[in-house]
């Protein structure tokens, strides 16, 4: 029986920009198959304030609206989806230019990141 929490430990983080393409990116090692967590939002035309999130569990991609997203300097939080809702936790290690890369473009993605 699937569950709907997922928790990953990745050891790269890194965040792109590229026009109206954002993406963020934790996984276990730089092109990783198993273990990482994508996040992607464009802007280039109206997306309903969905996100793209992928993950090596086909039960946790797709495009969903983030319900609520939380960001530490080692851990990111997501819940997303409806009926029943889905929840993604990344503990990671990250030098501080990719962390606050990481941070500017998920803010830019998820306007109502809670940063603690």
């Amino acid at each position: 029986m699937p569950t709907n929490v997922k928790e990953f430990q990745c050891e790269h983080v890194s965040a792109s920009e590229a026009g109206d393409y954002f993406q963020v990116m934790f996984e276990q090692t730089p092109d990783s198959v198993e273990g990482y967590v994508l996040v992607q939002r464009q802007s280039e035309m109206p997306d309903g304030g969905k996100c793209y999130v992928e993950t090596d569990d086909r039960n946790f991609c797709g495009h969903f609206r983030i319900r609520n997203a939380q960001l530490s300097r080692n851990q990111f939080r997501m819940a997303f989806g409806s009926g029943p809702v889905k929840q993604i936790t990344v503990s990671f290690n990250a030098t501080d230019l990719a962390y606050a890369e990481a941070k500017r473009v998920l803010q830019i993605m998820i306007p109502d990141l809670d940063l603690a």
